[in-house]
């Protein structure tokens, strides 16, 4: 189960995820046909901070102390009042720590001391993976939100692009910025969803749903809409990539063709593989992307999946 502990924003317990350190907007399509994956050794669950949490604490403990009780309620206790992950130690958070601390058997005052610390943080870590991916808003995430959900959705991106890798690697660093957002809207076009690059329910579980498919080998069919206007030398941005990711992996999978750089410029060497996509599959040959090439290329890519 992926666990990131928050104050620094880093996973904590062993968990399978892409080492991806620094954002790239510049990936070459066969390094990415293959997940790259690190083992993390496992190490102690987040440490109490020294101090007890109560009313009127902020920061990113208490952040970390909303998270996880809105995933132990939804998994274990589900008479616990779900939280907003702001930060904030409001009179919901202490309500929501009296339930559990009664639940618990401990002292029941609303404050996060040690040993109510360690129980959150326990049985967070003796859940099943699945309890992490619960939707944590409203709020939806978009650009500003910070945390661990944050985290969570970088991870499980930078999973996703290993595959469809028109989706630009990021950073993990729990801090949801415009590299994040070109990802989350990369993706959304990709499957089905409107691209406002925000995170919210509908998206969040789509995000949850294709990782899942890649790691049980059932991989997503893309259904990417034609942008409308025929692509060609000179053209850039996401319609562009999709067609470096989807004829790259089209032309290695099938040993036709060498894969191009996923940047999103429409130079001569992703017209020349336009133009062997076309040949190949009988189609005019003009090293432009209409709407009867791009209709072929995703149906040629989804086939290879």
């Amino acid at each position: 189960m992926f666990r990131e502990f928050d104050r620094d924003f880093t996973p904590v317990e062993p968990h399978r995820y892409p080492v991806e350190p620094q954002e790239t907007e510049a990936i070459p399509a066969e390094a990415l046909l293959e997940d790259p994956v690190v083992e993390v050794m496992a190490t102690a669950t987040p440490p109490y901070p020294g101090t007890p949490l109560s009313v009127g604490s902020t920061g990113n403990d208490v952040a970390l102390m909303q998270y996880d009780l809105n995933a132990i309620g939804a998994q274990l206790y589900p008479t616990l009042n779900k939280l907003t992950v702001d930060g904030i130690f409001g009179s919901k958070t202490e309500t929501t720590v009296k339930q559990y601390e009664a639940i618990k058997d401990l002292t029941v005052d609303g404050i996060i001391g040690p040993q109510t610390w360690d129980a959150i943080v326990t049985d967070y870590a003796n859940l099943p993976a699945p309890a992490t991916d619960v939707y944590p808003g409203p709020p939806p995430l978009q650009q500003g939100s910070v945390g661990p959900s944050v985290v969570n959705m970088q991870t499980k991106l930078n999973v996703i692009a290993t595959l469809y890798n028109a989706i630009n690697t990021l950073k993990v660093d729990g801090e949801f910025g415009s590299n994040t957002a070109a990802a989350t809207r990369r993706f959304q076009k990709q499957f089905g969803l409107s691209p406002d690059e925000i995170i919210g329910k509908t998206t969040w579980d789509r995000i949850v749903t294709v990782k899942n498919g890649m790691d049980a080998s059932n991989n997503t069919k893309v259904v990417t809409t034609y942008p409308g206007s025929p692509i060609g030398i000179g053209a850039s941005g996401d319609s562009v990539r999709f067609i470096q990711s989807y004829m790259s992996r089209i032309g290695v999978k099938t040993g036709s063709w060498a894969a191009v750089t996923v940047d999103g410029q429409f130079g001569s060497k992703t017209q020349q593989m336009v133009y062997h996509f076309q040949g190949k599959y009988g189609l005019e040959p003009d090293g432009v992307v209409g709407s009867a090439t791009w209709a072929k290329m995703i149906t040629e890519f989804n086939a290879t999946l």
